[in-house]
């Protein structure tokens, strides 16, 4: 037979801090790079010029890196509300079966 044992409390702490990260990502996007590129800002043109073509290419990895960090704190969120509920449910069945309560009691 096999044995799940998983730590819930464990999955939702993780989802919630890469949500958190994620965000964090978020907001830091390519714009950082995008004014740092800014002729004004670098004070050499070349040097501009390589940092918008930097900016240009994270822009889509960023983007990408965002969406997936976010579906795996979604997925990971999910996972906890599953086995949670799992878990009370076979836990409230056992104790029905044990205690002959019925169906509609939840103490």
């Amino acid at each position: 037979m096999t044995q799940l044992d998983l730590d819930t409390t464990t999955l939702a702490t993780a989802a919630a801090d890469l949500s958190g990260a994620t965000s964090s990502l978020a907001e830091v996007s390519s714009g950082l790079l995008t004014t740092a590129a800014a002729p004004d800002a670098s004070g050499d043109a070349g040097l501009s010029a390589a940092l918008q073509g930097l900016a240009t290419a994270w822009r889509a990895a960023h983007e990408a890196l965002v969406g997936e960090l976010g579906s795996l704190g979604a997925g990971l969120s999910r996972a906890a509300e599953v086995f949670e509920g799992a878990e009370r449910g076979t836990a409230q069945h056992l104790a029905a079966l044990l205690g002959g309560s019925r169906h509609g009691d939840h103490a």
